[in-house]
């Protein structure tokens, strides 16, 4: 016992001379700041410090925050620090009044350092035995935070933190150092300044905060890291109710309002991720910023983006697209849906996939996917500007073989029927989607030029000029479908789609501007009669389900390989609307009814309905010609068996056809499936060059040999059913050749019939 006791005392012993210890270490440090304050002239000489004048340029580090297209915050996404600045006049009085009562009550009062702080302290201390209270002022505190983030806690630090408060005070008012006190000290919880305390804990501004609010938010000031913590909310508020007292002492409040305040029930703002809304449009907004800014810069400026978000627009689109996603056939999964104006081409939607965010980042809307029959117009309009076509062109909808060559087996292309509907007018061949029409048309034209129709419209992604591509077997994004087919939209203008409008600094000095810039694209004529072929596709054609009741609406169904990608496109006077859907693994959709008629149709119907709900618009009218022809001006060809528009547009969608795989055996079985990578040999023509509106359009040389197209009306057609082939061997048909075409210098090896992958899909993880 007598050991123990003996071992208890020495115990005792060692802690008070440690205390002792620490008490000369706080005395020897208050003497040497006291010898500081007073050398702070000639201080300068002893020690490199950083430059007080600096804080005239002050520029934080803050976060990164999104505007909408009205200038409404959507989103701060969090940079290094999460930040926000705002002046003295906008933080409330109890707050700032709050912080003093917590850190510096004597703040208006002394030069930087107070020297009875520092005994009051060292006394405190004293009596507890150990640290308790701290006596550096704010405007310590703020040097600290500003220029000593990094280091060890010693004696040349304390001189230096004082000579520099005491400068800092000589330079700048005290409202001011309180200002840039509460716009930089951290309050836990990943908020650094009062504003973004404010609303991460309440959800509101800080020139908003009460007694309450204020005091907690102050009390988290001495130990953020810890007291933020939920597990430690207790403490908190018992640090709240220290404060509240205070407050009371400092005569800033009266007994009854700080009982008042220490009654009332803090509501806080549960943890709220900068993705909560709008998550597929700020990931791709912040893509954006990567282009013009390294991930340094993003961190740390506090950027200021003005997006042309439609917050409602976005709303109901991610609400229909999941709700229709939830609905829609085994198989189909996801989905994506981009909304564009077609006055300035501003991207108001903008959604990437269905479900959980951070489960399904992957960006649908931003990455390509097989466009199947939805590349349709894009041919059509080849034809329509090189004089081949006209919509009341006849096109031969009869078998069609062609021999590729190069080993290769023969490539018939089939239609989603299987059937066959013999000589039909060009509007109708788009309408109904029928595929060895398309084919035909692309012969005519040139692959190459379908292409350059493509790319001049506003697509962006790789597209291999083989003539499958006839019937959209390259991938494409639906951003870049949304942007083609508002080219189609404003009469043949392209315009580059825009999502971003301008980039301000912290300071609100603009860096830089996103202004929209038109092109005349293609003339206005072709295009008129392509968007009236392209209304028949919802009047009577596959897209039936799309329609609207007070608006015309033109567009395009797509269903590629086995219902893997399934699309409706469509665009009113003012909006254009690009739907896709599909599942994250390319898998197979069993079913003869999923295709984009069936599904995607409907549910473009319901997003515009809800959008238009919400935004009342004037109904406007397409700039078609008057002689575009529809459905009811022509009655059934003699010959042809009359093929009325089912109450089921799944009925008439079609999908591509499948193109043979190299080494494949031929096969006489009908196939409906299109298969992307094995693609016939690309006929080569010279490019197109745009027609300028003012100039006459030249038809093409009328080829030679059966083409399967024919110009003027129905009253004479006869049925053909015999079944044309193209020889891709022979001497009239060569590589890179077609008929009508200027013939290409054949390559030594045919690149172009190698097969075709498209880019591996994966959601990120």
């Amino acid at each position: 016992m007598s050991r123990i006791s003996k071992s208890s005392k020495q115990r005792k012993a060692a802690g008070t001379l440690s205390f002792i210890k620490l008490l000369f270490l706080i005395l020897f440090i208050g003497i040497a700041i006291s010898l500081g304050y007073l050398g702070a002239m000639t201080g300068r000489e002893l020690f490199i410090l950083p430059d007080v004048s600096s804080l005239e340029h002050y520029e934080p580090i803050e976060a990164i925050q999104i505007f909408d297209r009205n200038n409404h915050l959507a989103c701060t996404v969090e940079g290094d620090e999460d930040r926000r600045v705002v002046p003295l006049s906008e933080i409330s009085v109890p707050m700032q009044q709050a912080i003093l009562a917590a850190e510096d009550h004597h703040f208006f009062e002394h030069h930087g350092i107070n020297f009875s702080s520092i005994f009051r302290a060292l006394l405190v201390n004293l009596q507890a035995r150990h640290v308790v209270e701290g006596g550096s002022t704010i405007t310590q505190q703020l040097v600290k935070n500003l220029f000593f983030t990094q280091g060890q806690r010693n004696l040349e630090r304390k001189l230096k933190e004082a000579i520099l408060a005491f400068e800092l005070e000589q330079r700048y008012p005290k409202e001011k150092i309180l200002e840039l006190y509460l716009n930089q000290i951290y309050y836990g919880n990943g908020a650094y300044g009062i504003e973004r305390a404010a609303s991460r804990y309440f959800n509101k501004s800080a020139i908003n905060l009460d007694i309450a609010e204020s005091a907690f938010l102050s009390g988290l000031v001495k130990a953020p890291s810890e007291l933020s913590l939920p597990a430690n909310r207790e403490i908190a508020i018992n640090r709240q109710h220290e404060i509240l007292m205070r407050m009371v002492e400092y005569g800033y409040i009266t007994r009854e309002q700080a009982e008042q305040a220490r009654k009332k029930k803090l509501v806080f703002l549960s943890h709220r991720d900068p993705y909560s809304h709008y998550p597929y449009y700020v990931s791709y907004v912040l893509q954006l910023l990567r282009e013009h800014f390294s991930e340094s810069d993003l961190r740390r400026q506090g950027l200021r983006v003005y997006t042309n978000l439609d917050p409602i627009a976005q709303a109901e689109a991610e609400q229909v697209l999941n709700q229709s996603i939830a609905k829609a056939p085994k198989g189909v999964s996801q989905g994506a849906l981009v909304s564009i104006a077609v006055s300035d081409g501003s991207v108001i939607a903008l959604v990437g996939g269905a479900g959980d965010f951070w489960k399904n980042q992957w960006n649908r809307a931003t990455n390509p996917h097989t466009a199947g029959s939805a590349f349709k117009p894009f041919v059509y309009l080849t034809g329509l500007i090189k004089g081949v076509i006209k919509p009341k062109s006849l096109v031969d909808d009869t078998p069609l073989t062609i021999h590729q060559g190069w080993g290769l087996p023969d490539w018939s292309p089939k239609n989603f029927d299987h059937r066959f509907m013999g000589r039909i007018p060009v509007f109708k061949a788009l309408a109904l989607s029928r595929n060895v029409c398309s084919v035909r048309i692309a012969q005519q034209v040139g692959i190459n030029n379908v292409v350059e129709t493509a790319r001049l419209a506003g697509i962006s992604t790789r597209l291999d000029p083989n003539l499958s591509l006839a019937l959209g077997s390259s991938a494409v994004t639906p951003l870049d479908m949304a942007a083609a087919y508002s080219t189609f939209a404003r009469g043949g203008i392209s315009l580059k789609p825009q999502v971003l409008r301008r980039i301000e600094n912290s300071r609100g000095e603009v860096i830089q501007v996103f202004e929209p810039v038109q092109d005349r694209a293609f003339p206005p004529e072709p295009v008129s009669d392509l968007v009236g072929m392209m209304e028949g596709v919802v009047k009577f054609g596959t897209g039936t389900l799309a329609r609207l009741p007070d608006r015309p609406v033109a567009g395009k169904t797509g269903t590629a390989d086995e219902s893997k990608d399934i699309w409706f496109i469509g665009f009113t006077p003012d909006l254009v609307t690009a739907l896709w859907a599909g599942n994250d693994d390319n898998k197979p959709i069993p079913g003869s009814y999923v295709t984009g008629g069936t599904i995607m149709a409907k549910i473009w119907r319901d997003y515009n309905l809800a959008y238009y709900k919400q935004h009342p618009t004037p109904p406007g009218t397409f700039a078609t010609s008057p002689a575009t022809p529809d459905e009811t001006t022509l009655p059934p060809p003699v010959g042809i068996p009359s093929v009325t528009s089912s109450s089921n547009p799944s009925d008439t969608e079609l999908k591509g056809t499948a193109g043979l795989l190299p080494g494949a055996k031929p096969t006489t079985r009908v196939s409906p499936e299109l298969n992307d990578s094995a693609p016939p040999p690309a006929p080569v023509i010279a490019p197109i060059t745009p027609v300028p509106s003012n100039m006459p359009i030249q038809s093409a040389p009328t080829p030679s040999g059966n083409t399967g197209i024919q110009s003027g009306n129905t009253s004479n057609l006869q049925t053909d059913r015999r079944t044309p082939t193209i020889d891709a061997t022979s001497s009239t048909n060569s590589p890179g050749t077609t008929p009508g075409a200027i013939p290409a210098t054949p390559t030594p090896y045919p690149t172009h019939l190698l097969p075709y992958s498209p880019p591996e899909r994966r959601p990120l993880r």
